[in-house]
C-alpha cells in the first residue's frame, strides 16, 4: 500500500467522491445537503475550513433512504456505498460513501475492513415540535450517543492514564453489546418520530454540537453554493441550521482550537 501523506490528495479525493454523490443524485432527484463543518466551511470560506479535513453531507430520512436503496454495488467503478441496510459487517447508525482503492484506518475500535477514505452520509429525522418532548428525546438519544461513542474509544498514547483508563472500562462494561447493535438501537431510535408530522428535524443518528433541532422547512429545498472550484447543494436555511449549531459561526475560533480532531491513516491499494 501506498500512503497518502498529502492533505491536499486526502480532500480531493474527498472532493471526487463528493462529486459522483451529487451528479448521482441529481440524476435521481434525491435532495442533499453539505452539512457540518463543510456547510460552514462552504459559506465562510468558499471550501474546507482550513484546519479541517473531512466532507459531510445531510439527506431527510427519505431521501437517505432512496440513497441507499438505489446506489449501485459501484458506482463509476471505484465508489461505494456502506450502510446498515447494505452491509452486514457496517456498525454504524449513518451512511458512508468512499472510494474502494482507498484504505483508511481510523483510530477507533469500530473500524470496519476494506473501508477506504469516505464522506459521511446523515440521516435527519423528524423529531417533537414542543421543547419539553423534544428535550426528552434529545436526552435519550444522546445516552445512546455516549454508550456507543465510549465504546470505540482505543487507548492512545497522547490521552492521559486517566481517561485511557475510563475508556477500557466502558468498554468492558458495553461489552454485551456489539457495534453494530448499539448502531441498529440508535437507528430504530433516531426514527420513532418520523410520519407524526413533526416541523422538525435533527441529526439525531450522531449530533453532538448542537442541543437545538431546526425547522423542516430550512432543509426541503436546497440551493447551490461553491466549495472549493465547484458547486454543491445547500440548505435554504443554512444560516439558522449554522447559528443554532455554531453561534456567530462567521467568527473564527480561538487559534488553538483550529485544529483537526480526526485521528487515521489512509492508503491507496
Amino acid at each position: 500500500m501506498t500512503p497518502i501523506s498529502s492533505v491536499e490528495e486526502l480532500k480531493q479525493i474527498q472532493i471526487n467522491i463528493l462529486l459522483a454523490i451529487d451528479k448521482f443524485c441529481n440524476e435521481h432527484n434525491i435532495k442533499y445537503s453539505l452539512a457540518c463543518g463543510t456547510l460552514l466551511g462552504a459559506i465562510r470560506h468558499k471550501g474546507f475550513i482550513p484546519w479541517d479535513d473531512d466532507i459531510d453531507i445531510y439527506l431527510l430520512r427519505e431521501d437517505y433512504n432512496r440513497l441507499i436503496t438505489a446506489f449501485p454495488t459501484v458506482l463509476d467503478g471505484k465508489y461505494s456505498l456502506n450502510s446498515l441496510e447494505r452491509n452486514p459487517l457496517w456498525n454504524r447508525p449513518y451512511a458512508k460513501a468512499f472510494d474502494t482503492q482507498t484504505i483508511e484506518i481510523e483510530a477507533v475500535k469500530n473500524n470496519v475492513p476494506n473501508m477506504g477514505i469516505g464522506i459521511d452520509v446523515f440521516p435527519i429525522d423528524d423529531v417533537p415540535d414542543d421543547e419539553a418532548e423534544w428535550k426528552q428525546f434529545d436526552k435519550r438519544r444522546r445516552f445512546l450517543q455516549n454508550c456507543y461513542t465510549l465504546k470505540t474509544l482505543a487507548w492512545r498514547k497522547e490521552r492521559s492514564f486517566g481517561k485511557n483508563l475510563f475508556a477500557v472500562c466502558a468498554s468492558v462494561l458495553l461489552s454485551p453489546w456489539s457495534f453494530r447493535k448499539l448502531a441498529e438501537i440508535i437507528d430504530k431510535y433516531c426514527q420513532r418520530h418520523n410520519g407524526k408530522g413533526y416541523n422538525h428535524i435533527f441529526e439525531c443518528c450522531l449530533g453532538r454540537i448542537c442541543r437545538h433541532s431546526f425547522k423542516k422547512q430550512d432543509m426541503e429545498q436546497v440551493v447551490d453554493i461553491p466549495f472549493e472550484q465547484y458547486t454543491f447543494k445547500a440548505m435554504t436555511g443554512y444560516d439558522d441550521y449554522l447559528t443554532s449549531t455554531y453561534g456567530d459561526y462567521m467568527q473564527l475560533p480561538p487559534k488553538e482550537k483550529q485544529v483537526s480532531h480526526h485521528v487515521f491513516e489512509a492508503y491507496w491499494k
